[in-house]
C-alpha cells in the first residue's frame, strides 16, 4: 500500500520530468513561432514580388531601347532587325510618356534637335515652338520644388497623403519610411505596393528605371500602448479619458494597433502575455492603473483601478516577472516582414547598450536576416554627458534617424552636450547616413542656435517628412537651403584634412567634389558596382546631383539614402569586357541626363568610373562638355584614350 511519502515522491519526479520535457520543447517552440510567422508574411509578400518582378522586366526593356536608339543594336549586340521598332525609338520629340496602344515599350531618341524638322512636332507643339523655345509641354501636375531628393517621406497607415506617390518621384523623392508599429502587415504592404507601382508608371515616363529605398521602424522592444482611432482623435484631440471602475480590454491584435479606443487598446506584448497572472496591476504612464481580472490569448481582460488620460503611444509597465528585455514577438514580425517584401533598411526604436545590438544581430542571423542594414534612432537633444560613451554606435550601426525631443518651454533653443555634438561629428565622419526629424524645427517650437548649424543643416542626408504634412514644411526647407549653401564651401575647404582610406579614395572624392563645384558642373556620374565611392562623394555635399550607374540589385534598397544621390539601375547578364561594360553604364548614364533635360549643350559633367578592371571602386574621374549629338561617340575615346586600351567593341556600336 503506497505511502503519502512515495506519492509525494512520485509527483516530484513527475514535475521534474515535465521541467525537463518543457526545456526540450523550447527551442522547437519558437522554431514553430518563427515558421507560422514566415509562412503568413510568405502570402503577403505574393504581391510585392510581382511587382518587383514588373520593375525589373521594365527596366530591361528600357535599357535594351535606349540601346537602340543610342547605337543601332541592343546591348547584346544583336542588330536590331524591325524597322517599326526602330522608327518609334527614334522619335525626336518623344517627351517619355507611354501611348496606350504600347504599354509594355518606351524610348526617346536622345540626340533630339527640335530645329532640324519641325514638320514632325505635334500641333500644339508647332504653334507654340517660336515662341517658346527649349520648354516641354506636360500634361501632368508637378510640385513647385523641382528637387526633394533631400527628403525622407514618412507614409502613414492612419493619415493619408497630401500628395499622391507619382508626385513624389516626379519630384525626386527617392526615399521613404514606414513605422511597421501601426497598422498591419497587410496595410504595410499595400502602401508598399502602391509606392512600386508608382515607380513603375514614372519609370515608363521617363523612360529609364526610377528605384527608391524604402526604410521601416521597428517595432519597440519596450511596451507601448497603439495609436488612438482618427475618428476618435477628430473628436478628442488631447486624449479619451479612462474612467475609474470601467472594464477595458489589452489586445496584441495589430489590428488597433492604428485604432485604440477607451475600450479596447493595444500593446506590443504578446511574449509576456504568458507571465501575466490574476489581479497583476499595469500602469500606463504615470497615472493609469489596470487590474488584471482575466487572460485570454490574444488579450487581458482588465478594470480601471486608476482613471486617467489616455493617449496615442504611451508607455506601459508590466510586472516585475515579465521578461521585458527580451526581444519581441513584434521585432520577430517586423524583421522577417521587411526580409520578405525586400527591404534593406531597418531601424531599431533605441540605440541601447553594445548587449542589446548584439541580441538584436544574433536575433536577425536566426531570422537569415543578417544581410540587413541596421539604422538607430537617437533623440539628439536627449543625449547627457561628456565621455564618449555613444562612440561605440558611428562604428556598429549602419547610419541612424535622428530626432528632437519637443522641450518643456516653448520656444526653446536647442541645446547639445558634448556627448550629442561628438555622435554627430563622429557619425559624419565615418561617412554613415543619417535621416533628420526636423517637425520642432519646422513648427518653430526649437530654434537653432549658430553654432550647432552643422548638426541640423549640414551633416543631415536626408529630412523626414510626414506624407500628410509636405505642404507645410516651407519653413524648414527654405531655412535649410539657404544655410547649407553658405556652409558648404567653407566646410569643404576646411584644414587640416586627413584620408582615412587606404587607396586614397577620400582624397579622390574630395577632388570631384571640388572640382564639380569650381566648374559649376550639372551632376556627377559614377559608374560602379558597389557605393562606396557614391558614399564618399556624398560625404562632402556636392551641389551637382550624384547619378550612381549600377547593376548591384541590394544597392537599390539603401543607396538613396544619401545625400543628393539617383540610382539608375543597369542591369543586363551580357558581359564582354570591363571597359566596354563601363563605357556603357557612362553613356546611359548620360542618355538619361539628356532625356530628363536635365543637361544643355555643353554643360559640364563629371564622370567617375573604373580605368582598370581590377579595382573594386572607381578611381578616375573626367570632366565632360556635353554633347548631345555625339556623346556616345565622345565616351569611346575620352574614357579610354590610349591605342592600346581599345573598348573592343564591333564596328556597329559607332554606325
Amino acid at each position: 500500500m503506497a505511502t503519502i511519502e512515495d506519492a509525494q515522491d512520485k509527483r516530484n519526479e513527475d514535475m521534474k520530468l515535465e521541467k525537463i520535457e518543457s526545456k526540450r520543447r523550447n527551442p522547437d517552440t519558437l522554431d514553430n513561432i518563427i515558421t507560422n510567422i514566415c509562412g503568413r508574411l510568405k502570402i503577403i509578400s505574393v504581391d510585392v514580388d510581382k511587382v518587383q518582378r514588373a520593375k525589373e522586366l521594365l527596366a530591361s526593356m528600357q535599357r535594351r531601347k535606349t540601346f537602340f536608339a543610342l547605337l543601332g543594336h541592343d546591348d547584346d549586340g544583336s542588330i536590331v532587325k524591325s524597322q517599326t521598332d526602330l522608327l518609334r525609338l527614334e522619335s525626336k520629340f518623344d517627351l517619355g510618356y507611354l501611348d496606350e496602344e504600347y504599354n509594355d515599350m518606351d524610348g526617346a531618341y536622345m540626340e533630339e534637335d527640335f530645329s532640324e524638322d519641325l514638320s514632325l512636332l505635334p500641333f500644339d507643339e508647332d504653334h507654340w515652338h517660336s515662341y517658346f523655345k527649349g520648354f516641354q509641354i506636360i500634361s501632368n501636375t508637378h510640385d513647385p520644388y523641382t528637387n526633394e531628393n533631400n527628403k525622407c517621406i514618412e507614409l502613414s497607415t492612419i493619415n493619408p497623403c497630401d500628395r499622391n506617390f507619382k508626385t513624389f518621384l516626379h519630384c525626386g523623392v527617392r526615399s521613404f519610411l514606414l513605422d511597421l508599429f501601426i497598422g498591419t502587415q497587410a496595410e504595410q504592404q499595400a502602401l508598399i505596393v502602391q509606392l512600386r507601382e508608382a515607380e513603375i508608371g514614372v519609370s515608363k515616363e521617363y523612360g529609364f528605371p526610377v528605384v527608391s529605398t524604402i526604410c521601416v521602424k521597428l517595432s519597440p522592444r519596450f511596451q507601448y500602448t497603439g495609436y488612438l482611432s482618427p475618428r476618435l482623435l477628430r473628436d478628442n484631440p488631447n486624449g479619451v479619458e479612462l474612467i475609474k471602475g470601467h472594464s477595458v480590454i489589452l489586445t496584441v491584435n495589430r489590428e488597433y494597433s492604428n485604432a485604440s479606443t477607451c475600450s479596447m487598446i493595444y500593446v506590443n506584448a504578446r511574449f509576456l502575455l504568458g507571465d501575466i497572472k490574476q489581479y497583476d496591476f499595469i500602469l500606463i504612464d504615470e497615472h493609469i492603473q489596470l487590474m488584471v481580472v482575466g487572460r485570454e490569448r490574444d488579450h487581458l481582460k482588465c478594470c480601471v483601478a486608476r482613471g486617467g488620460l489616455l493617449r496615442s503611444y504611451m508607455p506601459v509597465l508590466f510586472p516585475a516577472r515579465c521578461s521585458k528585455f527580451r526581444v519581441s514577438y513584434e521585432e520577430l514580425e517586423d524583421l522577417t516582414f521587411a526580409r520578405e517584401v525586400g527591404i534593406n533598411v531597418v531601424i531599431s526604436n533605441m540605440m541601447g547598450t553594445q548587449r542589446y545590438l548584439d541580441d538584436l544581430e544574433h536575433v536577425m542571423c536566426d531570422l537569415q536576416c543578417e544581410h540587413l542594414k541596421i539604422f538607430a534612432r537617437v533623440v539628439l537633444n536627449e543625449i547627457q554627458g561628456c565621455d564618449g560613451e555613444l562612440n561605440w554606435a558611428t562604428k556598429r550601426y549602419d547610419g541612424f534617424l535622428i530626432e528632437l525631443a519637443e522641450p518643456s518651454l516653448v520656444p526653446d533653443i536647442m541645446h547639445l552636450c558634448p556627448n550629442a555634438e561628438c555622435f554627430m561629428q563622429l557619425a559624419h565622419a565615418t561617412k554613415k547616413p543619417m535621416i533628420f526629424d526636423a517637425i520642432h524645427i519646422n513648427e518653430q517650437k526649437i530654434r537653432i542656435d549658430p553654432s550647432h548649424y552643422y548638426y541640423t543643416f549640414y551633416y543631415p542626408d536626408k529630412y523626414l517628412v510626414k506624407c500628410h504634412q509636405t505642404q507645410d514644411d516651407c519653413y524648414f526647407t527654405l531655412l535649410q537651403e539657404s544655410i547649407f549653401k553658405h556652409i558648404t564651401p567653407k566646410a569643404l575647404s576646411r584644414q587640416p584634412y586627413c584620408d582615412s582610406s587606404h587607396t586614397g579614395a577620400d582624397s579622390l572624392a574630395r577632388m570631384i567634389v571640388t572640382a564639380s563645384v569650381d566648374c559649376e558642373a550639372v551632376a556627377i556620374v559614377v559608374c560602379g558596382v558597389t557605393a562606396r565611392m557614391v558614399q564618399k562623394i556624398a560625404h562632402f555635399r556636392p551641389y551637382a546631383p550624384i547619378i550612381f550607374v549600377s547593376q548591384m540589385r541590394s544597392a537599390e534598397d539603401y543607396v538613396s539614402l544619401y545625400y543628393n544621390v539617383t540610382m539608375l539601375s543597369f542591369r543586363t547578364t551580357y558581359f564582354i569586357s570591363h571597359r566596354r561594360n563601363t563605357f556603357r553604364k557612362a553613356i546611359y548614364g548620360l542618355a538619361y541626363l539628356a532625356d530628363r533635360k536635365l543637361v544643355k549643350q555643353n554643360d559640364l559633367i563629371i564622370l567617375v568610373y573604373n580605368y582598370d578592371a581590377g579595382t573594386t571602386f572607381p578611381e578616375k574621374y573626367l570632366m565632360y562638355k556635353f554633347d548631345k549629338i555625339h556623346f556616345a561617340q565622345h565616351m569611346c575615346n575620352s574614357m579610354f584614350p590610349s591605342p592600346n586600351d581599345g573598348i573592343l567593341i564591333d564596328h556597329n556600336d559607332l554606325e
